[in-house]
C-alpha cells in the first residue's frame, strides 16, 4: 500500500511541473558613436601619435566640423596638419592614399614637372652660364599633399650661346635644366635640354659673294656683312621637365574648400 501511494506521488509530481522558461539575458546594443572635433581635442591632450590619430579616423564613422572657424580652432590647439586634413577628408575608402603624419614623400626618378619660360631668351644677349628663369605651370600633389606649388620658380642654365653671324651664320642657344623650387623650399635637381639654332643661310650668302666678286670686284665682299638670324626661345614656352634621382620632399596640405 505505502508502495502505491508513493507511486501515485511521484506521478502526480512529474505530471504537475511545468517547466518555466528561462530568462534570457537582454539584447546588448552596440551604440555607434561618430568621432567629433571634441574627440580629436582629447586625444591630442592625451599624448596620442599623428599616426594613432589619423588611423582611428580612417576606421570610424565622423561627425566633425570642418568649418573655416573650425580649423583654425584646431590649428591653434595644436592638432597635427596630418590629422586635420585626415577630418577634412574622413574616413578612409578604398585605393585611398593616406598623407604620411610627417609630409615626408618619396618623388621617384623621372617625375614630370610641366614649366614656363619666363622671359625672352636670345642668344643676343645670354652668354654660357647664365640662368634662365621659369615657372611651374601647375601644381604636382602626391597622397594629398602639394610636392611642386604653381609658379613656384624653376632654373636652367646657358650651355651654349652664340650670335648671329656675318656670312648668314645663325645664332645658337643650348639650356640645360637645374632645378625646381619644392613646396618645403628645396631646390630640386630636374633635367631636360633644350636647342635653339636661328635661321641658316651661309650657303646661299658665300655663293652670293663669289658670283657678285667675279662680277664686280670687291664690292662682292659686301655680301658677307649680312647677318644669320639669331637664337631666340620666347617668353611662355612651355617644357616637361623631369625630377632626376629620387628625392625625398616634405608636401604641404593641399587647400580644400570649406564644407557647410
Amino acid at each position: 500500500m505505502k508502495k502505491l501511494v508513493s507511486l501515485i506521488l511521484m506521478l502526480t509530481i512529474s505530471m504537475g511541473v511545468v517547466a518555466l522558461p528561462t530568462a534570457q539575458d537582454p539584447k546588448s546594443e552596440t551604440v555607434s558613436t561618430s568621432l567629433t572635433n571634441k574627440d580629436i581635442l582629447d586625444m591630442v591632450n592625451a599624448g596620442l601619435t599623428a599616426d594613432v590619430i589619423v588611423a582611428k579616423i580612417k576606421s570610424s564613422a565622423t561627425s566633425f566640423d570642418t568649418s573655416p572657424t573650425a580649423l583654425a580652432d584646431l590649428k591653434a590647439a595644436n592638432v597635427p596638419d596630418a590629422v586635420i586634413l585626415a577630418m577634412v577628408n574622413g574616413p578612409a575608402k578604398s585605393g585611398d592614399a593616406v598623407p604620411p603624419a610627417d609630409g615626408i614623400v618619396t618623388i621617384p626618378d623621372g617625375t614630370e614637372v610641366e614649366i614656363q619660360l619666363k622671359n625672352n631668351a636670345s642668344g643676343e644677349e645670354l652668354k654660357v652660364g647664365d640662368i634662365v628663369d621659369f615657372v611651374v605651370i601647375k601644381p604636382l600633389q602626391v597622397n594629398g599633399l602639394t610636392i611642386f606649388e604653381k609658379e613656384a620658380t624653376a632654373r636652367a642654365r646657358i650651355t651654349t650661346a652664340k650670335r648671329a653671324g656675318h656670312w648668314g651664320k645663325a645664332g645658337k642657344l643650348e639650356w640645360a635644366m637645374q632645378d625646381v623650387m619644392a613646396a618645403d623650399g628645396n631646390r630640386i635637381p630636374a633635367r631636360f635640354i633644350k636647342r635653339q639654332v636661328g635661321d641658316s643661310k651661309g650657303g646661299t650668302v658665300a655663293v652670293a659673294a663669289v658670283a657678285t666678286t667675279v662680277l664686280l670686284g670687291p664690292v662682292g665682299l659686301l655680301w658677307g656683312l649680312k647677318k644669320g638670324k639669331p637664337a631666340i626661345i620666347p617668353a611662355g614656352n612651355r617644357y616637361s621637365v623631369f625630377v632626376s634621382g629620387d628625392t625625398k620632399i616634405k608636401g604641404k596640405l593641399m587647400e580644400v574648400s570649406s564644407q557647410d
